[in-house]
C-alpha cells in the first residue's frame, strides 16, 4: 500500500510543478509593475511622405508606471507626474492591444494632439507608442526596459 501511494505522489507532483511554471510564463511583461519605458525611435507621418523608422539609442526620454495608477515621465533633466489608466481593447485586425491614458495636472512634457492628456498603446511588436502622429507629428517608440 505505501508502494501505491508514492508511486502516486511523483507524477503528480511533476504534473503540479508544469502547471505552475505554464501559468508564470503566460504573464506578459507588459502586465508587471513597475514598467520603465524608455524612447527606442521615432517615425514622422503626415502630409509629406513617410519617413523611416529612427532608432535612438541614448535616450533619457522615459515612462515610469507604478501599480498604484501614477506615472512618472522624464525628457532630460524635466520631469513631470500624473495619473494613468489602462485597458485592453479588441481589434478586428490586430487583435488585444493595451492601452494607456495618462492625464498630466500641468500641461508640461506632453507629447499628444490633447491638453493635459497622453494615449499610449503597445504595438504588434510589444513596443509602446505615443506621439503626435494623429495631428502630422512623430510617432514616439518605447522600449520595455527589464525592471
Amino acid at each position: 500500500m505505501k508502494n501505491v501511494n508514492k508511486s502516486f505522489l511523483l507524477p503528480l507532483l511533476c504534473l503540479i510543478s508544469i502547471l505552475v511554471m505554464s501559468c508564470q510564463e503566460d504573464e506578459e511583461p507588459h502586465d508587471i509593475f513597475p514598467q520603465t519605458w524608455k524612447l527606442a525611435g521615432w517615425q514622422a507621418y503626415g502630409v509629406e511622405e513617410d519617413s523611416d523608422f529612427q532608432p535612438i539609442s541614448d535616450s533619457t526620454y522615459i515612462y515610469l508606471f507604478k501599480s498604484d495608477g501614477t506615472f512618472v515621465k522624464n525628457v532630460g533633466e524635466e520631469s513631470t507626474a500624473g495619473t494613468y489608466q489602462t485597458e485592453v481593447l479588441i481589434y478586428e485586425v490586430g487583435g488585444e492591444r493595451k492601452h494607456y491614458n495618462l492625464i498630466f495636472p500641468e500641461d508640461k512634457l506632453r507629447h499628444s494632439c490633447h491638453a493635459n492628456r497622453e494615449y499610449l498603446q503597445i504595438d504588434e511588436n510589444g513596443m509602446l507608442v505615443g506621439g503626435s502622429a494623429p495631428c502630422d507629428g512623430p510617432a514616439l517608440f518605447f522600449r520595455l526596459q527589464g525592471n
